[in-house]
């Protein structure tokens, strides 16, 4: 089978770029050699993995009508739209998922109306697509969105998508890499990004895919990507094959990173790297699990245990004493690769003990936190959570007396109250604190409200 990496910058269609585009010759060229050999395949069915297509947080979204269409109307070019003939192997590849345990949308305009969403194809499919329209047209669409799955589950898709297509059936995966390489681009300037995008190229050109896998998650935050979750899936369609590689280009003439690849799918054989990187990881959760202090850990087998069946734990015997005797605020973070999944906390105690006060909190943390859906229990897995534990706050009369990393902040107005924890990231001056601190109040800057600090003992 043959894989291709693309990028998916519309600026570089020259409808769009209107001379612009010339910047990104390189890539063009690219695109244009993807285009020629595809057409020189003359598949029945592409396949496009896209990370703009409408992204669930527990499935893939897969196209399932016969009839597609798409433009670059959210660029303003509406005229500039193509149509496509979706793939009679995309109700296949919805029904190999859902065997596998992997949920995926089938999306036709009944599961349009329900989630209030479009069928149309997104950009992240449409900008490579369109180069392999002008010399080849006669192929079936095989539309696929990115969720946010585990890694485990989005190689398992990879695998079960290579395997449904055809030997001459092509897989693209689309992606842009950082958007942070240049202080003009539109993300912003992080020196990272540049050591992202050749951690990335050198994996793919070097066949080191599990590379891939092992990016951490402050390397994705920094480098401000979209193409990782879409290589995550190619990793899982390769695996334990030989292959032979070619990068076409790469460039950043934006500030954003663009790869142009070519990979040839060989014989099966090769050394399995998602099984390795699965092991390994289950490794280091375990080490880190027994790591964990009995704050967390009684955090943890709180939500593990409430998440599956709603029991509710009692205190465990054996904690220390001031577990049982004190009485504190407690908030309980929940993280899922590198990202909040739920935070719940009291400011002052409501419960007995700080052992009540963790078990009752990390379960509304896991369930009630209003800007997240409760967690599942495939992601008990996946969650890294910390304890907070508050000394009482003290009153103070200005940001002066303020310091980010070392007190949170509590900002009142009447029955209006917003709390902001201490060191927390990005979050590097007392104005920066206090500001969304009002903002989770509703509470204006220009309103008097009063002010209070207090130290927390972080476990994590």
């Amino acid at each position: 089978m043959h894989i291709f990496i693309a990028p998916h910058p519309p600026i570089i269609l020259p409808e769009i770029g209107r001379g612009e585009e010339q910047k990104a010759a390189a890539t063009i060229a690219g695109m244009k050699r993807i285009a020629g050999e595809i057409a020189a395949l003359k598949p029945k069915t592409i396949a496009v993995v896209t990370p703009h297509g409408h992204a669930f947080r527990d499935a893939l979204c897969v196209s399932v009508e016969r009839d597609l269409t798409g433009d670059f109307g959210q660029f303003g070019f509406p005229r500039l739209k193509f149509s496509f003939t979706g793939s009679e192997k995309a109700v296949d590849f919805c029904d190999a998922l859902e065997e596998a345990g992997i949920q995926a949308v089938a999306l036709d305009r009944a599961a349009a109306r329900q989630y209030q969403i479009s069928t149309h194809v997104d950009h992240g499919a449409l900008v490579p697509l369109s180069f392999i329209l002008n010399d080849y047209s006669d192929f079936e669409l095989l539309h696929i969105g990115m969720g946010f799955l585990t890694k485990e589950a989005t190689c398992a898709a990879g695998r079960i998508l290579a395997e449904l297509l055809d030997e001459s059936d092509v897989l693209l995966f689309s992606g842009d890499l950082s958007h942070r390489l240049l202080p003009e681009s539109g993300s912003g300037y992080d020196k990272q990004g540049a050591v992202y995008d050749a951690l990335i190229v050198n994996a793919v050109k070097n066949k080191h895919y599990g590379d891939i896998l092992e990016v951490s998650e402050d390397l994705l935050e920094h480098a401000g990507q979209c193409a990782q979750r879409p290589f995550e899936m190619m990793v899982g369609a390769l695996d334990g094959y030989e292959t032979e590689t070619e990068v076409y280009s790469y460039e950043g003439p934006y500030g954003v990173g663009y790869m142009t690849a070519h990979i040839i799918q060989g014989a099966s054989g090769a050394p399995g790297v998602v099984a390795a990187y699965l092991s390994a990881k289950k490794a280091h959760a375990a080490q880190k699990r027994q790591d964990e202090d009995e704050y967390v850990s009684l955090a943890r087998n709180t939500i593990e245990a409430y998440i599956p069946s709603g029991h509710i734990i009692p205190p465990p015997k054996g904690l220390s004493e001031a577990l049982y005797t004190e009485q504190r605020g407690v908030f309980v973070s929940i993280k899922e690769h590198g990202a909040l999944r739920g935070c719940i906390g009291t400011i002052e105690p409501v419960q007995s003990c700080i052992a009540e006060e963790i078990i009752r909190n990390a379960i509304s943390a896991a369930t009630r936190d209003p800007r997240f859906s409760p967690i599942d229990p495939s992601e008990l897995d996946e969650l890294e959570i910390s304890v907070d534990v508050l000394f009482p706050p003290e009153d103070i009369d200005g940001m002066d007396e303020l310091d980010p990393r070392e007190y949170g902040v509590i900002v009142t107005k009447g029955f209006r109250r917003g709390l902001l924890l201490p060191n927390l990231e990005g979050i590097d001056s007392a104005e920066e604190q206090v500001s969304i601190a009002l903002q989770k109040a509703g509470i204006r800057p220009d309103e008097r409200y009063t002010m209070q600090r207090f130290k927390v003992v972080r476990h994590q």
